[in-house]
């Protein structure tokens, strides 16, 4: 049994109105084979035991209450529909993730305090070699890609929230940040509860090179593109500006690469007044500067243990139910901090199974205005645009904008968001 440690951030803030759930759906090239689905989800569930969990209720010394993962017998689910299950429920056999199959399209849901994008990368990978390898080739490569059979490495297991503090970290100094724009309160357009998921895509080979000749990178040019997509719509907003929280995978930072439990973190990256003046290209040098600075690797390691500390001291409250009370006014904070999300795990690389997949769409629940995932699979650069909005206008100028740089952007399909 595992008492929480990095997983306590979402696991509190999660409820019945914050699943803090996330969905990552394949279209592959030909209809699914469910039984040979089936068997691949159990073969990728061999690989990956620190995934096979519930979480449970324990009493600790102090009498104080806290969750804990033990190990969960039960199978994977497979949901033979688009509708997911629900997770840590009967349905879903009380794991903390599942999996369904339609169509041409496979799906992964999972609760982000188990993981991130990072590990759910990996489970994914995982499961479409299992599946190609039965579906279309039994001689299908396994290059680089994590299987059944595999020593786990044990480096795998790590939190690094277990490890000693480091000590003497040097942390650069980052500017005072203006006050974002709050889009939930001052958006140009109405704010609704219901989520939409707007899917756009660019050939992936435009994208990369693009981002090639202007020595930038997909999340960086995206994050620049929404937050000017925002200011051309608040073009009188002195006071504020639109800040995208751009998510990053802090295990490099850590010293723990191969570590299975979720270490996203954000970064704040603003379009100031001055910044908006600026010929595009500095505009990417600013943004590309911002990055670097944040990413620092001594200043991922200080906010990590930030959060950390701040997990302590909720765990002060003796009760799990005071502790969720306790996190109840983090929504409020989040949406008053920055503007909207980006986010980018990279590359799927699915190895020699990527000839059979035609794209990755990644949705999540999403407290914010606006949500963007990003994607690249199957030749494609797909953005996954969730929004609280009755209306098209920042998309419609986000678009604009990715035209603007030449990028030939398409929506390719639009429908209310489906997460578990």
């Amino acid at each position: 049994m595992k008492q929480l440690l990095s997983e306590r951030f979402y696991t509190y803030w999660a409820d019945a109105e914050h699943s803090w759930t996330v969905r990552m759906t394949i279209k592959m090239r030909d209809s699914i084979d469910r039984t040979m689905m089936c068997e691949a989800v159990a073969a990728t569930r061999q690989r990956y035991p620190y995934y096979g969990v519930r979480m449970q209720k324990t009493i600790g010394d102090n009498s104080f209450e806290y969750y804990a993962l033990e190990e969960n017998t039960l199978s994977w689910v497979v949901m033979p529909t688009q509708q997911p299950a629900l997770l840590l429920s009967a349905e879903s056999n009380y794991h903390l993730l599942a999996f369904s199959c339609w169509d041409d399209c496979i799906a992964i849901d999972f609760f982000h305090a188990l993981t991130d994008g990072t590990g759910a990368y990996n489970v994914l990978r995982t499961l479409m070699y299992e599946y190609c390898r039965r579906r279309y080739d039994s001689q299908l490569s396994r290059e680089g890609i994590r299987v059944a059979g595999d020593d786990v490495n044990p480096d795998e297991w790590v939190d690094p929230a277990s490890l000693p503090r480091p000590e003497n970290l040097d942390v650069l100094t980052v500017p005072p940040m203006p006050r974002p724009i709050n889009l939930m309160n001052e958006s140009v357009v109405p704010v609704q509860d219901a989520v939409e998921t707007v899917y756009v895509q660019v050939s992936e080979e435009q994208m990369m090179q693009y981002v090639k000749t202007r020595d930038t990178s997909p999340a960086t040019l995206i994050s620049l593109m929404l937050d000017r997509a925002i200011a051309r719509l608040h073009p009188d907003c002195d006071d504020a500006a639109p800040t995208v929280a751009l998510a990053i995978n802090q295990r490099p930072a850590l010293g723990t690469p191969l570590a299975s439990v979720s270490l996203a973190s954000a970064l704040r990256l603003p379009l100031t007044r001055e910044v908006q003046q600026m010929a595009d290209d500095l505009q990417e040098t600013v943004f590309r500067g911002m990055v670097v600075l944040q990413s620092n690797a001594d200043n991922v390691v200080d906010k990590f243990w930030m959060t950390n500390d701040r997990m302590d001291q909720l765990e002060r409250i003796p009760t799990i139910a005071g502790r969720h009370q306790a996190m109840s006014g983090a929504y409020q904070q989040a949406i008053e901090n920055i503007t909207c999300v980006m986010s980018y795990v990279g590359k799927a690389n699915f190895g020699a199974a990527e000839r059979y997949i035609c794209d990755l769409c990644t949705e999540v629940w999403t407290p914010y205005a606006i949500t963007i995932e990003l994607s690249a699979a199957g030749g494609q650069f797909s953005i996954s645009w969730m929004q609280r909005l009755s209306s098209d206008a920042y998309l419609d100028a986000f678009i604009a904008e990715l035209h603007r740089q030449g990028l030939d952007a398409t929506i390719a399909w639009r429908r209310p968001l489906v997460v578990a």
